[in-house]
């Protein structure tokens, strides 16, 4: 079986690499003043805690023979950073590999290859966060790191980290293969990347990424805001979708600043608000680099891909392809693809409209 050959191999290398590799990746203890600023931005109050939902949720894979490429979501609420690193697996399933023709077999990965993706996708987005100088991986110690006092809250999660920066890329990789299980199977892997992807990008420029300074990046119900979903797409955690910066005039000689995207993102974003004119999504989310997207839709964040890269550049594909859709949290049995013509006209009737949000989040791009 080639695959099988081919799944020893990649492990070989990996174990070479690691023995033979000098780590410079320097190790901290967290401490009080941090984690209270840590939850501060995450949820405008260090007396806050994570929820059970965010507790046990890491990013396990499905093992559905069909959507082996799929992370499995377990309870509503982290589905943002779910889908942000699902998307960015997705861009490494796919198209990490340049010379491949791309069929559905890159869909089905064998176990090995699927945790590499997923070690590629967490060290883009955290080397993506810090300016592509450095990242911050925060990882558990099984035990306090400090004394809760004061207005804090312990969660038993924050007060163990060690955070551990590395400054060169190959460092990063080689830290996180050593430590992905912690990623994949936890217990708590989401919200280990989700401390490590402030921290990469520093307490300080995530907060003066937001439109106001007392946003935060888990809203009510343990939903992830739109900064927090920016944050691990583009690296920075503004507060909107549309391309660069608006510039308001309040009244009084002061202006009031908007940010959005500042450049063509990786992964891209489709949101069913554009559909009913609640926001206007810029085309440096719209038009990304890979044809790969998140879908928000009813307060839910999923995915949406195309194996066709040209569909990004090539108005011949964009006549008639392919989109597959991937929901982590519908306990899908079987791959969803849907086949998009727009060489066929459809008038909306938005009085008797029964066209499903998917279909009226596609139809924004």
């Amino acid at each position: 079986d080639v695959e099988d050959e081919e799944t020893t191999r990649e492990v070989s290398n990996n174990q070479d690499l690691s023995t033979l590799y000098t780590l410079q990746v320097v190790s901290k203890a967290i401490d009080l003043s941090l984690a209270k600023e840590l939850k501060n931005l995450l949820f405008g109050s260090s007396l806050c805690c994570f929820s059970e939902e965010w507790k046990i949720q890491s990013f396990t894979f499905n093992n559905t023979p069909q959507l082996k490429y799929g992370i499995v979501q377990k309870k509503g609420g982290p589905c943002g950073v779910l889908a942000a690193v699902q998307a960015c697996v997705l861009q490494q399933l796919i198209f990490a590999d340049s010379n491949r023709n791309r069929d559905t077999r890159c869909l089905q990965p064998s176990e090995v290859h699927r945790t590499k993706c997923l070690t590629m996708a967490i060290a883009d987005i955290l080397w993506r966060a810090g300016g592509n100088e450095k990242a911050i991986v925060a990882l558990p110690s099984g035990r306090q790191q400090f004394t809760p006092i004061g207005k804090y809250k312990a969660d038993g999660i924050l007060e163990t980290l060690i955070l551990h920066s590395a400054t060169r890329y190959e460092d990063l990789i080689v830290f996180l293969q050593q430590n992905i299980h912690q990623f994949e199977i936890g217990p708590c892997g989401c919200i280990l990347l989700t401390v490590s992807v402030i921290l990469s990008r520093s307490i300080n420029l995530v907060r003066n990424d937001f439109d106001v300074l007392t946003n935060r990046l888990i809203g009510s119900h343990g939903y992830c805001t739109q900064e927090l979903v920016n944050l691990l797409l583009t690296g920075k955690a503004v507060s909107n979708v549309f391309n660069n910066v608006i510039e308001l005039d309040s009244g009084n000689g002061n202006i009031t600043v908007l940010k959005g995207i500042t450049s063509r993102s990786d992964i891209g974003l489709l949101s069913l608000f554009e559909h009913y004119d609640v926001c206007q999504v810029g085309c440096y989310l719209k038009s990304p680099k890979y044809p790969i997207w998140l879908v928000c839709s009813e307060s839910h964040f999923s995915v949406l891909f195309c194996l066709e890269k040209d569909l990004l550049g090539d108005w011949k594909t964009e006549r008639r392809f392919d989109l597959y859709y991937y929901d982590g949290l519908a306990n899908q049995e079987e791959e969803i693809r849907l086949t998009v013509d727009t060489t066929q006209m459809c008038t909306e009737d938005k009085e008797n409209d029964l066209t499903p949000p998917l279909e009226h989040c596609i139809r924004t791009k």
